[in-house]
């Protein structure tokens, strides 16, 4: 041998050692073996295994993996099996093996020998490989139907069970959804192994699951809060992972909560057969998944909601889902919801349904939506005024927009009332101005506790002789000195942080804003002739109702300035109304001020 043909065999084997070490897992030779097969057009790929005993607990393990396609002649032995990089299949959709060097990937486990035997074309041939990859070729004259491949392992009893165990997790890996059955059984397992069918239905675990099958490329979708992703040809994976970022880069963001798995005679794997080809077959493929995403993907989720919503009564694991439905909702891109803005999917707290563009509507009217998750007079009230009050969680306020503590329910509705904003004409020109759609409408979502509070008026006959005579006399006071308020009202105030002591407004009604924690100048004085809610219950009216049983004039005093201080509202008229109520007091007061 010339030092040519030396060289030449150094690089020959150098190159067969690279891609022999190239595998992830030494038992990734199943997946390359079986598409060999499926290209070979077996119908079925059986995979079995036994432990041959030796001496002492020595052993060995053979590892058969037997198909029924068209098997080899001695033509394709020569020119294929045994020469890198010849192979015929380039170009042809049908097969999914490019390169010719499935058949290497054997020795990655490394064998002790691998035995073939096959047939075509009245041709039946065994072929042996040593552990260095020489190899010995003889005609057969038994006939072989398709390609039988064993591989001889050194090992245990200990050894066999773990390959057992990686085996039938590999092959359930890259082959689950294979387009051919591919069967495994373990002869040598204690009473004998049963056939196992590796194959399963071609889905993914989630919500709403969607199938499509486009030229040639069958989809299946659903939503998860843990996602998987796969790529796959024939059946067989190409590439299946659970990290987005690493498998699908920049689209990983639009996925988050998508779990999809594609098979396509379009895709291709990688030479390192470490994931999938990002060519543009992979590029329409991709836009495939997103068009079912955006569509039919999107649609059932919407039905789902729907038809959640529109149960009449709902138990625990009803409000689970809704709640994780939402979730998946609220994480799709908000042009796309712009369809099924009339879709009734969000549930009120009184059981009734309600649509985004029904809420788009409440917001403009009420300047407020709000969400609670459990039912109260407050939300019964505003029911009843054809308020709509969403069912949804409260979660820890931090800071940030209000939105922010209702999770899902908040994103949703305000991303889709923001859209609507600036979709209109003078939404666009006022985005033009820098106007933050989003930041204002999340400011308008909040518990109904937090803005409003229910006023029960007390009848005259209802309400205690002391408490409603302290008040009548509060407001004759104010009448006396031309206060400016129409009346002064007994009412019961219905607020979980502790109700104020009064409510003023043109007209006292059953649901009411709460008024500021502090007064605000001048805006007292912008209602005329208001009327005031006084909080029966309240611990400062309670006390002055006691004072009152010592000193009345000085009890109906306080509580008559304690009101003025509230609103901020004619606090001019302190002399007028000491006198009115405190005459003696109001005397020496006027000596004290005539001395200084």
């Amino acid at each position: 041998m010339g030092p040519s043909e030396l060289d030449l065999s150094d690089l020959t084997a150098q190159a067969v050692d690279n891609l022999v070490t190239q595998f992830s897992s030494s038992l990734d030779f199943y997946r390359e073996l079986i598409q060999n097969s499926i290209d070979a057009g077996s119908a079925t790929v059986d995979v079995w295994m036994e432990l041959i005993p030796g001496e002492e607990d020595q052993g060995t393990i053979a590892i058969h993996i037997d198909d029924s396609g068209e098997g080899m002649n001695e033509e394709i032995i020569d020119g294929q099996l045994t020469k890198l990089f010849s192979s015929k299949k380039e170009g042809d959709l049908t097969k999914i093996g490019k390169f010719g060097i499935g058949f290497v990937s054997v020795f990655a486990c490394r064998p002790k020998a691998v035995l073939l035997h096959t047939g075509r074309d009245g041709e039946h041939w065994e072929i042996c490989f040593d552990a260095d990859r020489s190899f010995v070729k003889a005609r057969l004259d038994t006939p072989v139907d398709g390609t039988q491949i064993t591989l001889f392992l050194e090992g245990d009893r200990g050894r066999y069970g773990e390959l057992v165990a990686r085996s039938r997790e590999t092959l359930r890996r890259w082959c689950a959804h294979s387009d051919v059955e591919v069967t495994f059984e373990d002869r040598s397992a204690p009473g004998g192994g049963e056939l196992e069918v590796i194959n399963e239905d071609f889905a993914v675990t989630g919500a709403c699951l969607t199938r499509a099958e486009i030229e040639g490329t069958e989809i299946v979708a659903a939503f998860s809060q843990a996602p998987v992703y796969g790529f796959y040809n024939k059946g067989l994976a190409l590439a299946f992972s659970r990290d987005g970022q690493q498998i699908l880069g920049d689209r990983a963001g639009r996925f988050e909560r998508i779990a999809f798995k594609v098979k396509s005679r379009y895709l291709e794997h990688t030479l390192s057969r470490d994931t999938v080809v990002q060519d543009a077959n992979f590029l329409k493929v991709m836009r495939m998944v997103d068009e079912l995403a955006a569509g039919p993907l999107l649609s059932a989720l919407i039905a789902d909601l729907t038809a959640l919503v529109g149960q009449a009564t709902w138990d625990l694991a009803d409000a689970e889902r809704y709640h994780l439905l939402l979730d998946y909702l609220a994480r799709q891109p908000i042009a796309h919801l712009a369809a099924h803005g009339g879709a009734p999917l969000l549930r009120t707290i009184d059981g009734g349904a309600r649509s985004l563009d029904a809420l788009w509507e409440a917001a403009r009217e009420d300047g407020r939506i709000y969400v609670s998750d459990v039912a109260s007079p407050l939300t019964t009230a505003l029911a009843a005024g054809g308020v709509p009050v969403l069912f949804g969680r409260r979660h820890a306020a931090g800071e940030g927009p209000a939105a922010a503590s209702f999770g899902a329910l908040g994103h949703l509705v305000v991303a889709y009332l923001a859209h609507r904003s600036a979709s209109g004409l003078v939404g666009r020109a006022r985005s033009v101005l820098g106007y933050d759609h989003w930041g204002a409408y999340a400011q308008l979502i909040c518990a109904p506790e937090d803005a409003l509070l229910v006023v029960e008026p007390i009848a005259a006959e209802a309400s205690p002789s002391d408490a409603a005579a302290l008040i009548a006399d509060a407001d004759a006071l104010l009448q006396a000195v031309g206060a400016g308020y129409r009346r002064l009202i007994p009412c019961r105030l219905s607020q979980e942080q502790g109700p104020p002591l009064f409510v003023v407004a043109r007209a006292i009604q059953r649901v009411m804003a709460i008024p500021p924690p502090v007064a605000i100048a001048g805006v007292g004085r912008r209602l005329r002739r208001p009327e005031a809610a006084v909080n029966h219950d309240h611990p400062h009216l309670q006390a002055l109702v006691k004072l009152r049983a010592r000193d009345p004039a000085m009890a109906a005093y306080c509580l008559a300035k304690d009101l003025l201080l509230a609103e901020d509202r004619r606090l001019d008229l302190d002399g007028p109304l000491m006198a009115a109520a405190l005459p003696g007091h109001a005397r020496r007061f006027d000596a004290k001020e005539a001395r200084r």
